[in-house]
């Protein structure tokens, strides 16, 4: 009996023993061949494939969950150089128009004062076509320290409702002066508030109205409002002017795009590129829909706490 036990152990430990070391192998031959795929897929993404993703099984585990996160990452850095890619082929474009105004002008200055004439007209004009090409450039500037996130270190408890009174009260007499109107709508007595950067703050809705009065025509009234929907603070800003067409309202976010309607109106296109960008910053959410007539613009900030409380 104690030989049959023994060999009986025996036998046993060696097929339990063959039994794990056969799995193990398994197990381990199919994680290395996730890893390859890993190890694949960014050799690739390193040669310029940036449509390369990590393969997910579906089976939940922490190697897809890695991978899910990989792949997230990809998807940002693919979206970041294509938004390069088409941004360098907009300044390309859209720059290449002023740039050759200024040369036309340089190069009239330069006739004129050959024959001894006057070129004050001239140099004047090309200061104007200079200081428009360098706002430009500012800008771009601007948004990508935006949506690098540089400026979160400034970020504070405040109160959204006095930005947007302050708004209203800097553009009231600009809207008066244009023929327009500008009022703002806040409850008394009430704060809202919201985690951010006052001055970004303050450019995104300077932008919004400003957009407004330089796009609508005389008669317009504009309306500043904030108001609270669930664990949100939405800041409004309406119009009766024209709106912008539905076909339209994703494109008018994107860097140097300019309605049809708007070429021949200052500007550079990247005013809605500043504000989705500080929306985006803050974590809000930026939509726009029909005033029937005319256009609003909501923007819907995560609300916090009182600083008080």
């Amino acid at each position: 009996m104690e030989t049959i036990v023994l060999m009986s152990f025996g036998w046993g430990t060696l097929f339990i023993t063959g039994l794990a070391i056969a799995g193990g192998a398994l197990l381990a031959s199919r994680v290395q061949r996730r890893l390859d795929g890993i190890a694949a897929t960014m050799v690739d993404v390193s040669h310029g494939r940036l449509d390369a993703r990590i393969p997910l099984t579906g089976n939940g585990d922490d190697i897809d969950g890695v991978s899910a996160q990989v792949n997230a990452a990809l998807d940002r850095l693919s979206a970041l150089v294509d938004g390069m890619r088409e941004v360098s082929a907009n300044i390309a474009h859209d720059l290449k128009t002023p740039l050759n105004r200024l040369q036309m002008i340089l190069e009239q200055a330069v006739d004129k004062a050959a024959s001894g004439e006057d070129v004050s007209t001239e140099l004047t004009d090309a200061r104007a076509e200079s200081l428009q090409i360098n706002e430009t450039f500012d800008a771009l500037l601007r948004i990508a320290q935006i949506e690098a996130g540089a400026r979160k270190a400034r970020f504070v408890d405040l109160d959204v409702g006095g930005v947007v009174d302050t708004i209203g009260e800097v553009y009231a007499d600009v809207a008066e002066d244009d023929g327009k109107s500008l009022s703002t709508s806040l409850v008394p007595e009430t704060k809202w508030y919201i985690h951010g950067d006052r001055d970004l703050l303050m450019q995104m809705l300077s932008n919004l109205v400003e957009n407004a009065l330089r796009h609508c025509p005389p008669g317009t009234a504009i309306e500043l409002a904030v108001s609270r929907q669930d664990d949100s603070i939405l800041v409004r800003v309406r119009d009766n002017g024209p709106g912008i067409p539905p076909g339209e309202r994703e494109k008018v976010f994107e860097r140097l795009y300019r309605l049809d309607s708007s070429r021949t109106t200052p500007g550079s296109g990247l005013g809605l590129s500043l504000v989705k960008a500080v929306a985006d910053l803050h974590g809000a959410t930026i939509t726009l829909e029909d005033n029937n007539p005319g256009l609003v613009v909501s923007v819907s900030f995560p609300a916090v706490k009182s600083p008080a409380a």
